[in-house]
């Protein structure tokens, strides 16, 4: 019979044969290496199966839906299946270095039941393999209000969770395509505090299919996890989260843009961001472009002339 992994790794996949034998092998390569890994494939049409079925290693699991269901739902998948204490999520097209998952285990270890979420740097690539941008995270402890303000978490790849904070949480909102990894954060803080590892254990590979690429996408989940959380926050961060909002539907959807503008208003008025915003959601972008291009010309030319003195 197996022993009972310590980390259950969950891969939601959806047509992803091309990248997904890179994000097994990251996994296989780990410093630790009592895990189970579950990749959910969300009914694909390619050779998924195949390709999985390829790593001759018990230790990782396939499950498949039979119709397409989203990426929340195949993370609540593989949580239900899993018999790790912990739960760590790898993107199909993203890669771990090998200390990702000792360091973090480590980390809930010597923290105790106090912790019950824990995030790693992350380096960006592109799609030629060159480094766009380094992430290393340095918020933690008790972070819900921080939270509120911003996803400084950002992608599943970085994080591992007790499997008891996202079953009391009730796993991911599955209505969710966009963001909802932002809205699950925000609720885990609720219950616990948040460690960090302060260095790089994630390479995360941008493409132009992924799902988070969709700006369409991204508005339709900023707006639902607003709607969701708006009442948890101050004014000011719900203020500017409506002002992102207008500026994003600015060139989708006028009506619903001019609305959040004013909502924003509403809650602070006269600030300049905000009034920015509501310009945006009436003109376009591209006024709103146009303007804080101008902004950073003068407040560059004052720094020089200060410099000067």
């Amino acid at each position: 019979m197996l022993s009972v992994p310590v980390v259950s790794v969950v891969t939601p996949a959806y047509n992803r044969h091309a990248v997904l034998p890179r994000a097994i092998s990251s996994v296989l390569a780990q410093n630790l290496q009592n895990w189970e890994m579950i990749i959910v494939d969300d009914a694909s049409t390619d050779d998924t199966e195949r390709v999985v079925g390829g790593f001759r290693d018990s230790r990782i699991r396939y499950i498949r839906h039979q119709s397409n269901r989203g990426q929340s739902a195949a993370q609540n998948t593989g949580a239900a299946a899993a018999r790790g204490r912990f739960l760590s999520f790898l993107d199909s097209d993203d890669e771990w270095l090998p200390g990702k998952l000792a360091s973090e285990v480590a980390l809930f270890e010597s923290a105790g039941e106090r912790v019950g979420l824990v995030y790693s740097g992350k380096v960006l690539m592109d799609h030629r393999g060159f480094v766009v941008k380094v992430r290393i995270p340095s918020v933690e402890g008790r972070v819900h209000e921080k939270l509120l303000e911003w996803d400084f978490i950002g992608t599943c790849s970085r994080v591992s969770m007790r499997k008891s904070i996202l079953e009391a949480v009730g796993g991911f909102d599955a209505s969710l395509r966009n963001c909802q990894d932002w809205d699950m954060w925000i609720r885990v803080s609720k219950l616990t505090e948040v460690g960090c590892i302060r260095e790089c254990q994630v390479k995360r590979h941008l493409g132009s299919d992924q799902v988070s690429g969709s700006l369409r996408a991204i508005i339709a989940g900023k707006a639902r996890v607003l709607e969701k959380h708006r009442c948890e926050m101050p004014p000011s961060v719900a203020a500017r989260h409506l002002g992102t909002l207008s500026i994003l539907l600015g060139n989708y959807d006028r009506q619903r843009a001019r609305q959040a503008g004013r909502e924003a208003l509403k809650l602070l008025r006269f600030q300049p961001t905000v009034v920015a915003a509501l310009t945006a959601s009436l003109l376009g972008t591209r006024p709103y472009r146009f303007l804080f291009s101008k902004l950073a010309k003068l407040r560059h030319a004052l720094y020089v002339g200060r410099a000067a003195i």
